[in-house]
């Protein structure tokens, strides 16, 4: 199987994967990827069906037509464009400041039999090691001084000189104690995107503090469809370089004709100058953005959702499970 093995090779150099990388994206060992291209063992269909996806190209093509032959064709992988996120009518200006109960509120309303408590006792002490601290809802204030400025990402990308590595100046923002954390809703994404560096745009936002994160700059996002679990905030820490962002890590991008997007992300500026952004939900395609029309980039480092994941079913169980149904089967035939 000479012409499927060319092809993945082919496929996987195009789209600038190591093995190691390609073999993750398929959920498979890299000692197989290398067994393939090698000719030294067949890739089953599971394996030709997660690359026909993955790649946008039929299981046919890949084991009877030799893609290098056509690679100056323009449609020889016709990968689908991202399809640009809606953004809702601008939001009212001058929005109040908002604690983090506040979001909680709005998605929560009690039973109309019970009628809310006024208040709520104390729990009873425990040893610190033994809890995690629940946020902190913080009255509004205002971020740093007249010469704070929003951290700036590098998107500095030479095709013809090779990549531009710029080291970015460390943000006002990053220094203040303690840590309050803006956050933006989906109402306000499109406001955000043109006014993402403009300082008097973010101090407006509504703050809240979040326990036990490292020392940086922190912006939380009301998470979209393309988010495992819904009604969440998405908490990142910003990224100033675009050679930080590291294959496989799940970021948060800020970007032109794209809007806010939650994706796994491969770097490869060095080879294409553009960012693979895949997600974790099969039904939403993988593609490619350029690095220029990334405004900015927020690595996540926690998240806090209202609803609460579905139970997983467990294989062990079931299986079990059948093997009882089939000794009381045994049984009755007897």
């Amino acid at each position: 199987m000479s012409i499927v093995s060319d092809n993945m090779k082919y496929l996987r150099k195009l789209h600038g994967m190591t093995q190691d990388q390609f073999a993750r994206r398929l959920g498979i060992k890299r000692a197989s990827v290398g067994a393939y291209e090698e000719q030294r063992a067949n890739p089953n269909i599971d394996v030709l069906k997660l690359m026909s996806k993955l790649f946008n190209v039929s299981v046919d093509d890949l084991l009877k037509k030799d893609l290098r032959k056509i690679r100056e064709t323009p449609n020889l992988l016709p990968i689908d464009k991202p399809a640009v996120t809606p953004l809702v009518s601008e939001p009212k200006v001058g929005v109040e400041p908002q604690t983090l109960s506040s979001i909680f509120e709005q998605y929560y309303t009690p039973p109309a039999a019970v009628p809310r408590p006024q208040s709520i006792p104390a729990p009873p002490s425990v040893p610190v090691a033994s809890v995690i601290e629940p946020p902190k809802p913080v009255a509004p204030v205002q971020l740093p001084s007249p010469a704070y400025q929003p951290p700036a990402f590098n998107n500095q990308y030479d095709n013809s000189n090779g990549a531009t590595m710029v080291q970015m100046p460390t943000a006002e923002y990053e220094k203040t104690s303690p840590q309050l954390i803006p956050y933006v809703r989906q109402s306000q994404w499109k406001e955000y995107i043109e006014k993402h560096n403009n300082s008097d745009f973010i101090k407006r936002l509504p703050v809240f503090q979040w326990p036990l994160l490292p020392k940086g700059a922190y912006r939380a996002f009301e998470a979209g469809d393309d988010f495992t679990y819904p009604n969440a905030f998405l908490i990142g820490q910003f990224i100033g370089n675009w050679y930080d962002i590291a294959d496989g890590k799940t970021y948060l991008l800020v970007a032109r004709n794209l809007g806010v997007v939650c994706r796994r992300v491969y770097n490869q500026v060095k080879i294409k100058g553009t960012l693979l952004l895949s997600s974790d939900k099969n039904t939403i395609p993988t593609f490619e953005v350029p690095l220029k029309d990334v405004l900015e980039v927020w690595e996540i480092k926690a998240f806090f959702s209202t609803v609460l994941p579905e139970p997983t079913v467990s294989l062990d169980h079931l299986r079990h499970l059948v093997n009882q149904m089939q000794e009381e089967l045994n049984q009755i035939k007897k």
